[in-house]
């Protein structure tokens, strides 16, 4: 059997996601123990999952200026 180089088991939330728009929470950062990060966003109540390797990027604050 093959072993994997990361082995994930638990992931933690760490940032809501939300509509530039409406402000509405439209799902979840997660980071996993081994460092990856995954988000999950709602979609009729069911959450779709993006995997990511790279690290999170900084928000731009400048979007919800008037």
């Amino acid at each position: 059997m093959p072993e994997f180089e990361s082995v994930r088991t638990t992931a933690e939330a760490i940032g809501r996601i939300s509509c530039i728009k409406t402000g509405e929470e439209i799902g979840l950062l997660y980071q996993w123990d081994n460092g990856e990060t995954q988000a999950a966003i709602y979609d009729d109540d069911h959450p779709k999952t993006q995997l990511s390797s790279d690290p999170p990027c900084e928000p731009d604050i400048g979007a919800n200026r008037s």
